[in-house]
């Protein structure tokens, strides 16, 4: 996946720097918004790096890397990279980072490598973001899935990568809303959402996504580890956007409250009797009723959830409790996952075979609904014989043509022979496949 080669084939270098511009804030990020300004420069540097990478035909994140890593003096460095590019805006870059003080631009350098460029320096990172197996620009004229499967240990040192695939999906997602030729709707779900690091065009996005066709899942394990990263009022914006919530059995005091919360109150009726102590029991007897507010799933029975239990809280909709499906004990789901088979998820031979078969049979049915007349007895057999039903009279004519008889077209004989076409086609395409 190689998200730069999507901005290269822009041909106005102007609109070249603004998506390099938008591609650094997306997933390079800062552990703390102190160093902002000087990741803005490490950023700068980034850009200036991604047009030289273009001019040089190498348009690729490990060549932006090499870029701004390289050489020893980096102002020398940068000075010779001032002369090479051609690009204006790269070149007046280049120049003021030549011209910076050596402290300044080394933090500059280092910010950018620690906020997710140094990845790069990983040979296997760098070959697989080389070149693409896919577009996103593609992704709502064709049905296909794409997977990111990351190892558990591997998510936070991968994170910059996989902050950069889903930024770059959700950019070129909103780059207009769908044609024609776009009718399909796209899912995207987010795992581990908190250990991906901060994501501002999550932020961004979600409220406007439904427009563009689609739809986001972000799955967490507790609401602190949103608060963490983002912050109480923007974890309450990406509540407050998401149409639906779900939540499984939780263990967290806050997320445990934000349940309760989330599901609503109900009334209750409670009753009070009370009675005076005297001589006569029956004297001194009073009771009465009120009607009080309470939470429909208190916090303590929200903690004691069956484990196989989840609550959906959907918008302009009463709260619902169900039961979770595991798609490896459910009765349908199951059938499913059983018969996947083979190297998934590409189909076997064996069906491909059996699809090619169908649509032979589907052709043949074509052919053979085709209105061809019945067989009668042909020139050249003898007088009374039936040919079978396997050849026209129409056809023993062409074979032997009447001198005398006038040729006129019939529509029946060139029916059946673009049928017998039409079929030869397909075998001949099928055995070449």
């Amino acid at each position: 996946y190689n998200p730069l080669l999507r901005i290269a084939s822009l041909e106005n270098v102007d609109r070249q720097q603004m998506e390099l511009q938008l591609l650094a804030s997306l997933f390079l990020q800062a552990d703390s918004d102190r160093v902002q300004g000087l990741l803005d420069g490490g950023i700068d540097l980034f850009v200036a790096a991604g047009l030289l990478a273009f001019e040089r035909k190498r348009p690729t994140l490990g060549e932006i890397y090499r870029i701004t890593a390289s050489g020893g003096d980096k102002q020398k460095e940068y000075r010779r990279r001032a002369d090479e590019v051609v690009n204006p805006a790269a070149k007046l870059i280049f120049m003021r980072m030549a011209s910076t003080n050596n402290d300044t631009l080394t933090s500059y350098l280092s910010l950018l490598m620690t906020s997710g460029l140094k990845q790069w320096s990983n040979p296997a990172i760098d070959r697989a973001t080389e070149i693409s197996d896919f577009d996103f620009r593609d992704i709502r004229k064709a049905p296909f899935s794409v997977y990111l499967v990351v190892e558990p240990l591997m998510v936070k040192p991968l994170a910059p990568l996989i902050r950069l695939f889903f930024s770059d999906l959700l950019a070129s997602l909103q780059d207009h809303e769908p044609d024609k030729d776009e009718p399909w709707p796209v899912m995207i779900m987010l795992d581990e959402f908190n250990r991906l690091g901060k994501m501002p065009i999550v932020m961004d996005s979600i409220e406007t996504l439904r427009s563009y066709r689609a739809n986001l899942a972000i799955v967490t394990q507790t609401i602190p580890a949103l608060d963490e990263i983002y912050g109480e009022n923007a974890r309450r914006a990406l509540q407050g956007n998401a149409g639906i919530k779900l939540y499984l059995t939780p263990s967290d005091e806050k997320t445990i409250e934000e349940l309760s919360k989330a599901v609503g109150k109900t009334t209750k009726r409670v009753v009070t009797r009370s009675r005076s102590v005297g001589r006569n029991p029956f004297a001194g007897r009073s009771m009465s009723e009120r009607t009080e507010e309470t939470a429909l799933l208190p916090e303590d029975k929200a903690r004691r959830m069956d484990l196989g239990d989840i609550v959906m809280v959907v918008d302009a909709q009463m709260p619902v409790r169900a039961k979770r499906i595991k798609y490896y004990d459910d009765r349908f789901f199951k059938a499913i996952y059983d018969k996947q088979t083979g190297d998934l998820p590409y189909p076997s031979a064996g069906e491909q075979m059996r699809g090619l078969q169908g649509q032979l049979r589907a052709l043949e049915a074509k052919v053979g609904a085709l209105d061809l007349p019945e067989a009668r007895p042909g020139k050249l057999g003898a007088p009374g014989k039936s040919r079978g039903g396997k050849r026209r009279d129409e056809i023993d004519a062409m074979e032997v043509p009447d001198p005398n008889a006038t040729t006129e077209p019939d529509p029946d004989v060139d029916a059946y022979k673009e049928g017998n076409a039409r079929l030869d086609r397909f075998l001949e395409a099928t055995g070449q496949g």
